[in-house]
């Protein structure tokens, strides 16, 4: 499963699937004409639990995330919800079915001097962070940083 598939990240996701023979389930709770979604809310466990059962899912990539830093001052609930909540509903969902999640972030997040709110959040998401977890973090300075 991916979640998010409609923002910049998940259509990617999308587009490069096309090449490959599993099997996937795009998510998101934005419909966009002419592509398959299912749409569900990821922010609420038991709705990623029977997606889960469901399907049989035994990986989800979240593309999911609240990504306007700026907005993440003055929106602080709705930014831990999607950068915090989420990840961990998701991981718990994949620890339950012995499956995995890959959870993909950036170091665009804070200065090296000082942390805003999605500098916290993305603290806080990785704090969270269970050994079922496989975390993604494309760096600007290196190609990636993976920690599973």
């Amino acid at each position: 499963m991916v979640t998010g598939v409609n923002g910049q990240l998940g259509n990617e996701m999308r587009i490069i699937s096309k090449d490959s023979d599993d099997r996937y389930i795009f998510t998101d709770v934005v419909e966009q004409d002419g592509v398959e979604t299912t749409m569900f809310d990821i922010t609420d466990l038991e709705a990623i639990r029977q997606q889960v059962k469901a399907h049989q899912i035994n990986a989800i990539v979240n593309c999911a995330a609240f990504t306007n830093v700026d907005a993440a001052e003055s929106n602080e609930a709705l930014a831990e919800k999607l950068n915090a909540d989420v990840p961990e509903n998701l991981a718990k969902a994949m620890k339950e079915v012995d499956g995995l999640l890959i959870q993909i972030s950036t170091d665009y997040v804070f200065d090296k001097e000082s942390y805003n709110t999605y500098g916290c959040l993305w603290l806080d998401q990785t704090a969270r962070r269970t050994e079922d977890y496989c975390y993604v973090m494309p760096l600007r300075d290196y190609p990636y940083w993976i920690v599973c």
